[in-house]
């Protein structure tokens, strides 16, 4: 079954810029995490397989650890991402068995955290930093400059067209509703909005995943609009087999829709979900208030948006 909204049927006068810029910035932000990430996973691809000595690489397979995948990339993309790099290879060389050349444990994990330490700077030397990882907001960590960042970027090529398209659909007429001073509010609020309740969600939850992606925002402009032109028809797509149609459907259905289902999947979901369902209710939930005020103090402009 395939089932998406593509078109708004409103009288909009203007441009809606500011929702185009953001799509710009979007697709630019992805187009360099392409280019970056790609550099990234050659490097460390290199650096891992033909850089490092055997010896180096025993050294590394010593640390202990779970989980699937190239040791050498985890161990050192850990000690990268961590907020002290000596705290984490300390740690990291208390783990691995003590070797008999020694006569002292503290020998001992001095040599290791030498070893460790020696190619480690190797590399930090070598192999760029994943730009994803980078922009990503980590929900333990109060970085209002990642806020944002995570919030312009996107996973795939798909993640992005998906988001933009539902974006552009839904923002461009609360842009034009709002005007541009409210709506970079709105933006605004809705961008930290989601990131701090996702944080909120994931406290106390020591593997909560990093979070990046437009969702949130994308949420809180579908709630908005269903909540200020509850009437306004939204034109779907429908596909199942060998059957397809267009619908009209209203914009406050689509936005029941969508909330609800978000709602549903958070109750059946762990907290290792790979979607933001929380950015996605707290962004219909900011959506749904500046929506509300909209429609009682500002209702004679609402009535001359709708067709």
């Amino acid at each position: 079954m395939f089932f998406f909204p593509y078109r708004i049927d409103a009288s909009r006068s203007g441009l809606p810029i500011l929702t185009l810029l953001i799509c710009i910035l979007c697709t630019f932000v992805y187009w360099q995490q392409r280019s970056i990430d790609q550099q990234y996973f050659q490097a460390i691809e290199k650096f891992c397989v033909q850089d490092l000595s055997r010896r180096e690489l025993a050294w590394l397979h010593r640390v202990p650890g779970e989980g699937e995948g190239n040791r050498c990339a985890i161990i050192l993309e850990s000690i990268r991402d961590s907020e002290d790099a000596n705290q984490t290879i300390d740690r990291l060389a208390r783990l691995v068995k003590p070797i008999k050349l020694f006569t002292s444990v503290e020998a001992n994990l001095e040599h290791v955290e030498k070893q460790l330490s020696d190619i480690y700077r190797k590399f930090e030397r070598d192999v760029p930093e994943h730009l994803t990882s980078d922009l990503a907001y980590n929900p333990h960590d109060l970085d209002i400059v990642k806020m944002v960042t995570s919030t312009f970027s996107h996973g795939s090529a798909m993640h992005l067209a998906g988001n933009l398209l539902f974006f552009y659909i839904f923002a461009a007429s609360v842009e034009l509703v709002f005007g541009s001073l409210v709506f970079v509010l709105f933006i605004t609020i809705a961008t930290l909005g989601t990131s701090l309740a996702y944080s909120f969600a994931m406290a106390g939850i020591e593997n909560a995943l990093p979070t990046i992606g437009l969702s949130g925002v994308v949420m809180a402009a579908v709630a908005a609009l269903g909540v200020m032109m509850p009437t306004v028809k939204i034109r779907c797509f429908f596909w199942f087999f060998l059957f397809f149609r267009i619908f009209r459907v209203p914009a406050l259905l689509i936005a029941i829709w969508y909330v609800g289902w978000d709602v549903y999947e958070i109750s059946q979901l762990d907290n290792n979900s790979y979607v933001n369902y929380v950015a996605h209710i707290s962004g219909a939930a900011i959506g749904v208030l500046f929506g509300a005020y909209y429609l009682v103090f500002r209702s004679r402009l609402l009535e001359e948006m709708a067709v």
